[in-house]
C-alpha cells in the first residue's frame, strides 16, 4: 500500500513540475521559438513512433521465421509438429472426458500419458 501512495505522490509531483515548467518556459521564450520547438518535438515523436512500428513488425517476422527454423531443427525425422500433437491430445481428452489441471501433467493431472508421449515424440527421458 505504501508503494502505491509513493507512486501517486511521484505522479502528482511530475504533473505539477511539468505544468509549472511549461508556464515558465512560455513566459520567457518568444512565441515563435516555443512553437518551433514544440513542432520539432512533435515531429521527432512521430518519427520515433514510425520507426518503432517498423521495428516491431520486422522483429515479429524475424522471430516467426527463426521459430520455424528452430522447430524444424529440433524435430526428429518423421516427427509430428508439436501443435499437431497438442491438438490430438486435446481431442483425445475431450473424447474420453479426461482433463488435466496442471500444464506439465504433474500430480494433479488425471491422464497418465507417459507411454503415449514416447511413441508420439520419438524420444524419452
Amino acid at each position: 500500500m505504501r508503494r502505491l501512495v509513493w507512486v501517486g505522490v511521484g505522479v502528482a509531483v511530475t504533473i505539477v513540475v511539468y505544468r509549472k515548467g511549461r508556464a515558465i518556459v512560455q513566459q520567457y521564450l518568444p512565441s515563435s521559438v516555443a512553437e518551433r520547438a514544440e513542432r520539432a518535438a512533435h515531429d521527432a515523436g512521430e518519427r520515433a513512433s514510425g520507426w518503432l512500428a517498423d521495428f516491431r513488425e520486422t522483429f515479429g517476422e524475424a522471430r516467426a521465421r527463426r521459430e520455424v527454423e528452430l522447430t524444424d531443427a529440433l524435430l526428429a525425422r518423421g516427427q509430428q509438429h508439436p501443435d499437431v500433437t497438442r491438438a490430438e491430445r486435446a481431442a483425445q481428452g475431450r473424447a474420453t472426458g479426461a482433463r488435466r489441471d496442471s500444464p506439465a501433467g504433474g500430480p494433479s493431472g488425471v491422464v497418465d500419458d507417459v507411454d503415449t508421449d514416447e511413441s508420439e515424440l520419438g524420444y524419452s527421458f
